[in-house]
Parts: C-alpha cells; structure tokens; sequence
C-alpha cells in the first residue's frame, strides 16, 4: 500500500505503516512541503490592510461624511463577526474591513476633532506609542503570553464586549451610557488596558504560527487580528481622551 504520493517517502518506510491513515499522511506531508506562513508575510498584510484603514479615514474626514459613523460602525461589526467565525480564509473580506472601520474612525475622530481640536492627533500618537510599548514588553519578555494570561484575557474580553453592546442597547434606546457617569474614564481606561494587551495575544500568535510553520494562508487571519487589535485600541484612546476634555 502505499503511504505517501511521494514515492521517497513510500520507499524510506517500508516496515510498520500499514496502518498509518492515508489522509494524515498526505496532510503532514502537505504541511511540511507547502509554503507555511511567516512573520515578515504576515506584517506585510498587516501593512496592506493598515493603508485601507488610512485611505477610508482620510476619505471620510476630508469629504466631511460623518453622517457614515454609525452605518460604518454597524457594518464593519458584521464584517468583523464574518471574518472571525467563518472557517475559509476570504482576503477580500479582511480588504472589506478594514475599509469600512477606515470610515467608521475617519467620522469618529472628525465628529470629536470638531469638538476638542488636536484630540485625533493625540489619539494617533499615543495609540502608535501604547502598540510600540507593548511590542517592546513582548519582545523583552515582560509580558509572558502564557495559558494563564489568555484564559484571563479571554474572560476578561468576554465580559468586556457583553458590557458594550448592553451599554450600547442603552444608549440607542435610552440615550444613557455608562461612559457619561463619573466613572466613565476608568471604564474608559479599562478598555484601553485591554485592547493593549490583547496585542500580546496578536503577537504570540503570529510567533507561533511562524515557529510551526501554519499554512501561508494563516498570515491573513493574523493580519485581521492584529489591525482589528490596533483599531479597538484608538477607538479606545481617543473615546477616553473625549471624556478627559469633557471634565476640562
């Protein structure tokens, strides 16, 4: 029987492997010879879909379509709900992303520039510093990326995201927000803290898939976790810089 459609492999293992599946054979063997994903692939998507992101937010603030806010916002939600559960890898869904949340932070920050002058730019800066930290905690390995530290920050992410669409409720139909109470900043704070380290997450898992060698296709899921990370963490920052200049 043979083993392998590699005739090397049916020729070097001749004893015992009757009873090996056919299928994982085949699969291990795809795996080991097919182009696996890397770091320097992977960044370059995540370059690609970071210039969608830009074009859609300078299109929206330059053409002063801020009225885009909240359809942008309610379809990149869906596209990101798509893109994280949808079990085929679809490039032109993450293209699709990362344009529209472009729009949807385009209209955010002009809807708050026109409000507190200078806050879209401080957001820039300090979402670019608060990443540039936590790549820099990572690297040195002050941030340890363990089982322990994902099942935290996975429960902590689930009970952040139940609180923002309960928050959300209210506030489409009740006109209330818990952002708007006096402990809206350390909500507010919460959530940067967590879309910072959720960038660890990103890391490690970009890391790992590059150690063993995941199918290439995998750089693209990598990719859209990483910019949706990245995009969280200035919708964050710059939410939370809104509350401070409310309290000015």
């Amino acid at each position: 029987m043979a083993i392998s459609h590699n005739p090397v492999f049916n020729q070097s293992l001749q004893s015992g492997i009757d009873s090996v599946n056919q299928q994982q054979v085949d699969s291990e063997f795809q795996r080991l010879t097919s182009t696996p994903m890397t770091i320097e692939g992977t960044a370059s998507k995540v370059l690609g879909l970071f210039v969608l992101v830009v074009l859609g937010a300078a299109a929206t603030w330059f053409t002063g379509a801020f009225f885009l806010l909240f359809p942008a916002m309610l379809v990149g939600l869906g596209l990101g709900l798509w893109a994280t559960f949808s079990k085929k890898v679809r490039p032109g869904l993450y293209y699709a992303y990362a344009l529209v949340q472009g729009v949807f932070v385009g209209a955010l920050s002009g809807i708050l520039e026109s409000m507190y002058p200078g806050i879209a730019q401080t957001a820039v800066v300090s979402t670019l510093a608060t990443a540039g930290a936590m790549f820099a905690a990572y690297r040195m390995g002050w941030v340890k990326v363990d089982a322990r530290f994902t099942r935290i920050m996975m429960f902590a992410l689930i009970g952040y995201s139940v609180f923002a669409l309960v928050n959300l409720g209210f506030a489409v139909f009740a006109g209330m927000s818990a952002y708007s109470s006096s402990f809206g900043w350390l909500i507010a704070l919460v959530g940067v803290g967590l879309a910072a380290f959720t960038l660890n997450l990103d890391f490690e898992a970009i890391r790992e898939g590059a150690a063993q060698r995941w199918p290439k296709e995998m750089e693209w899921r990598a990719a859209f976790g990483l910019t949706a990370s990245l995009i969280w963490l200035y919708v964050e920052i710059i939410r939370l810089l809104s509350i401070f200049n409310q309290q000015d």
